[in-house]
């Protein structure tokens, strides 16, 4: 009763301060490199990112925010609060079923705690079925998507809500933007808005705004990520003019670090290594909801995409966990292959509220250790690199494991000098170790000076790794799955095969119908 009574007072004086919700923007930027903006002092790409950048100074630049080394996961780990151990380090597929429906989106979590919420921009994290779908997890204002992982910017099939949005080729990076910006302009100021929009740009194919033409673009990337950072400033504005911007978060990521043209300048390595390259990406907080003292800082804390959603709904009022209704069995050793999940329970969240740690207002470690991926662990400073990720994981593999200079030339590593290059060869693994706080370009292998340390490290790496989960949706939350009747439903198009409006029988029920039918038909033959 006196729990129930402090939590009243609570909330009084909270009313009384005219404390509100904030509202939020989360944009993610596909594939984009470290160092292809001026956010950490690449002075020749401060015209093409000028709007990124005025807000990563006016904020709080993030100099360790860790995503995965590739795009599905990093996707479903912001969504869902937790890391790829527990959803996957694969790519999704439209009709994978990759994030449990028994997991909480943020989306959910904002909408029980009265936002209203937008999806514009790319998804690619599985939609086997129609509980998949964003318009059915929360994001109640609007969401228009493409689900694949990539494809032309103006020919790719989207989604509106629940149906294939048709005859619809506006480049992507102009589409999802003047979404956003309407959805803002549209928006009952007095009432929490979140907005997640995960542009297209800059993943290949490198498309051309219609407006730029190849004699104007030196550097196709650098044209690409400057049409998305007009629309990042017409958001701005518009918050700005409908009197949101002082109570508004917007945190901006990569989902990876760059490829090909793109550029992660000084760290080492690119996306599809497990170097910091790969992980460490562009990532700042800004917006007016920011605390004056806070701005123009640098926050140097390891944090982890993850750490958004008990973050946002800790700013939102509403708890920030997702537990099962059964607790997982403990993790036995001698059993390493023993599902300790069952059907009956799945993963917490493994995100931290870091919003008084980037503010200044709490200088503990959110994460004593963290998991990037089945090869990876950090802990303060060092981090232990067992091997490169495994190829079967990915479309495509890399072995640029050297350092990209400014002007885009490679100094390589070769794999032979270092142990924890392994790509292809998994079969002797030999870690490496680096302390990033002295070493943040990963060129001095430290393994053999601490290898008690690097036992250590490899052990609890593995152990957690015995806590491993993939989604295994219940069948009554899938729906019955029907993929040709869907085909024919989406008009061809590809989307959820599962809990389909109009494909919902069961396989049973046709059974049973042709039986009688066929029976029907018996009775009714006349016989000569």
């Amino acid at each position: 009763m006196t729990r129930v009574l402090l939590l009243a007072i609570a909330i009084a004086q909270h009313a009384a301060a005219g404390i509100v919700k904030p509202h939020i923007i989360f944009i993610l930027q596909d594939d984009f490199g470290h160092h292809d903006s001026s956010i950490y002092g690449n002075m020749e790409e401060e015209e093409a990112t000028g709007n990124i950048t005025q807000l990563a100074r006016q904020g709080v630049i993030l100099d360790r925010h860790y995503v995965h080394w590739h795009c599905s996961p990093t996707r479903r780990s912001f969504l869902t609060g937790r890391l790829p151990l527990h959803h996957g380090e694969f790519l999704s597929k439209i009709d994978t079923d990759d994030i449990d429906l028994r997991y909480t989106w943020i989306s959910e979590k904002l909408q029980s705690a009265g936002y209203t919420s937008h999806w514009y921009g790319k998804g690619h994290t599985g939609y086997r079925s129609m509980n998949h779908l964003p318009v059915n997890r929360g994001f109640n204002g609007g969401s228009v998507l493409f689900l694949r992982g990539s494809g032309s910017y103006t020919k790719e099939p989207r989604w509106n809500g629940s149906h294939p949005l048709v005859d619809n080729q506006e480049y992507s990076t102009d589409l999802f933007g003047s979404l956003a910006v309407k959805a803002v302009e549209a928006h009952n100021p007095a009432v929490p808005l979140f907005i997640y929009l995960p542009f297209q740009a800059v993943h290949s194919p490198l498309d051309l705004p219609p407006t730029s033409t190849p004699s104007q673009c030196p550097s196709r990337i650098r044209c690409m990520i400057q049409d998305a950072d007009v629309w990042i400033g017409k958001l701005v504005a518009a918050l700005k003019g409908k009197g949101m911007y002082e109570n508004t978060i917007i945190v901006y990521s990569s989902d990876n670090g760059g490829v090909d043209m793109g550029n992660n300048y000084p760290l080492r390595g690119e996306k599809h290594t497990n170097y910091e390259g790969g992980m460490q990406v562009a990532a700042f907080v800004s917006g007016g909801f920011v605390p004056v003292a806070a701005r123009g800082a640098r926050y140097a804390g390891n944090i982890h995409i993850v750490d958004w959603y008990p973050t946002f709904a800790a700013l939102a009022g509403v708890d920030g966990s997702d537990d099962p209704p059964v607790p997982p069995l403990d993790v036995n050793t001698s059993q390493p292959e023993k599902d300790i999940y069952g059907d009956k329970s799945f993963p917490p969240v493994d995100g931290r509220d870091v919003w008084d740690n980037i503010v200044g207002k709490n200088s503990s470690i959110p994460h004593m250790s963290l998991w990037l991926s089945n090869e990876v662990l950090l802990r303060g400073r060092y981090k232990l690199v067992v091997a490169q990720p495994d190829p079967k994981l990915m479309e495509a593999s890399s072995e640029n494991l050297g350092w990209k200079s400014p002007n885009n030339v490679w100094e390589t590593a070769p794999s032979s000098q270092w142990s924890c290059n392994a790509f292809r060869d998994r079969s002797n693994l030999k870690p490496c170790l680096f302390d990033l706080f002295d070493d943040p370009r990963e060129q001095h292998n430290l393994a053999h000076k601490y290898p008690v340390l690097v036992q250590d490290m490899w052990a609890e790496l593995n152990y957690t790794g015995l806590t491993a989960f993939t989604s295994r949706s219940p069948a009554t939350l899938l729906g019955n799955c029907h993929p040709r009747c869907a085909l024919k439903k989406w008009q061809g198009q590809p989307g959820p095969v599962c809990g389909v409006p109009g494909c919902d029988w069961s396989d049973v029920a046709v059974l049973v119908t042709v039986l009688v039918t066929a029976v029907i038909i018996y009775i009714h033959t006349p016989f000569f």
